[in-house]
C-alpha cells in the first residue's frame, strides 16, 4: 500500500481549513485516512501551521511521501531540514532549534508584511488628501474668472423718470397758487379805490365857505 501525507479539506465555503493526514494514495481526497498529523489554516494572519513533528518524522522514515503542498509546508516550518539531519544519524532532540528558528522567521515575515500593508494604506490616504487640496483653489479661481467675464447689469432709470412728473406738478401748482393770490389782491385794491374817491368830495364840501 502506497501511503501519502496530504491535505484533507474541511470547513464551509470560503471558510476552508485543512487537516494534514496520512492516507492511502488510492482513497479520495476527503475520504478515509490512517492518522491525522496536524492542520493548516490559511485564513489566519499569518497562516497557522500546526504539525506534530515526531509523528511526521516517523511516517517519513516509514516511506510515506508528502504531497507537493504538504512538502512546502514542512519546509516552511523546518521539518524537512530536520528530516534530512535525522537521515544523517542525528537525534531529533538535537534538532528542535531548527523548527523554532523557522517559526520565528515566519512570524517576522508576517509582521513585516502587515507593516508594509499599513504603510501602503497610509500613503494612499495621504496622497488622496494631497490630490484633493489643489482642487479647491482651482474652483475658486474659475468662479472668479466667470464673475469677471460676466457682462455688467444695467441699472433701471426709474429715478429720473419719476422725478419729471413731480417737478411739473409742483410748477403748475405754484403758478396756480400765485395766480389766485394775485387775483385776490387786485379785487381788494379795486374795492378800496372807490372808497377813497368818495371821501375826497366830502372833504372838499367841508372846506367850502357858508
Amino acid at each position: 500500500m502506497s501511503v501519502r501525507i496530504r491535505l484533507q479539506r474541511k470547513g464551509a465555503k470560503h471558510m476552508a481549513f485543512y487537516r494534514i493526514v496520512v492516507a492511502d494514495s488510492r482513497s479520495p481526497r476527503d475520504g478515509r485516512f490512517v492518522e491525522q498529523l496536524g492542520y493548516y489554516d490559511p485564513l489566519r494572519d499569518p497562516p497557522e501551521i500546526n504539525i506534530e513533528t515526531p509523528k511526521v518524522i516517523d511516517w517519513l522514515s516509514k516511506g510515506a511521501q508528502p504531497s507537493g503542498t504538504v512538502e512546502s509546508l514542512l519546509r516552511r516550518v523546518g521539518i524537512m531540514q530536520m528530516w534530512h539531519e535525522v537521515r544523517k544519524g542525528r537525534s531529533l532532540d538535537e534538532l528542535g532549534h531548527i523548527e523554532d528558528e523557522a517559526r520565528k522567521r515566519i512570524d517576522a515575515k508576517a509582521s513585516m508584511d502587515k507593516r508594509l500593508k499599513t504603510e501602503a494604506k497610509v500613503d494612499k490616504v495621504t496622497k488622496k488628501e494631497q490630490d484633493a487640496k489643489p482642487e479647491a483653489p482651482a474652483a475658486e479661481s474659475e468662479a472668479a474668472g466667470e464673475a469677471q467675464s460676466a457682462p455688467p447689469v444695467a441699472e433701471p432709470e426709474t429715478t429720473e423718470a419719476s422725478a419729471g412728473p413731480d417737478e411739473g406738478e409742483g410748477t403748475d401748482g405754484g403758478d396756480a397758487t400765485s395766480g389766485s393770490d394775485g387775483g385776490a389782491s387786485q379785487d381788494e385794491a379795486a374795492q378800496e379805490a372807490p372808497a377813497g374817491a368818495e371821501e375826497e368830495p366830502a372833504a372838499s364840501e367841508e372846506q367850502k365857505p357858508e
